[in-house]
């Protein structure tokens, strides 16, 4: 039986065309929407497609390089502010502010009243 719906309009050269778009400096959305598709549908491509997983996190790289190299040559003003914004905001974790931390043991949670009463506890058996 025929697939139904619409065709995805997905082609191996697509891994190139994302790839130099995200060079130049393109957010996978943008580069998809020059494309004339939808950021989701890179997603579902990615899903199906491994071969254009890989050309979607080397497209992520190439933007990175665009990027902190547009830094590096900029003297000052929005071209430095706004590369800095796209760096911190490109999801690689190279530019972040936000650190994750990763706790793996107990943790117990309570109310202010539940820690009052526990000091009060302590204090009282303390004498």
């Amino acid at each position: 039986m025929a697939e139904r719906g619409r065709p995805s309009g997905y082609s191996e050269t697509m891994c190139r065309e994302v790839i130099n778009l995200m060079a130049e400096g393109l957010s996978l959305t943008a580069a998809m929407a020059d494309l004339g598709f939808h950021r989701q549908t890179a997603y579902d491509w990615q899903d199906a497609h491994p071969e254009f997983s890989d050309a979607v996190k080397v497209g992520q790289a190439k933007r990175q390089l665009f990027l902190e190299r547009r830094l590096l040559k900029a003297d000052a003003g929005p071209v430095v502010t706004s590369s800095i914004f796209a760096l911190k905001n490109t999801g690689t974790g190279d530019w972040r502010d936000r650190q994750e931390v990763e706790h793996s043991g107990e943790m117990t949670v309570s109310t202010k009243e539940q820690r009052d009463a526990a000091v009060a506890a302590a204090t009282r058996a303390n004498g």
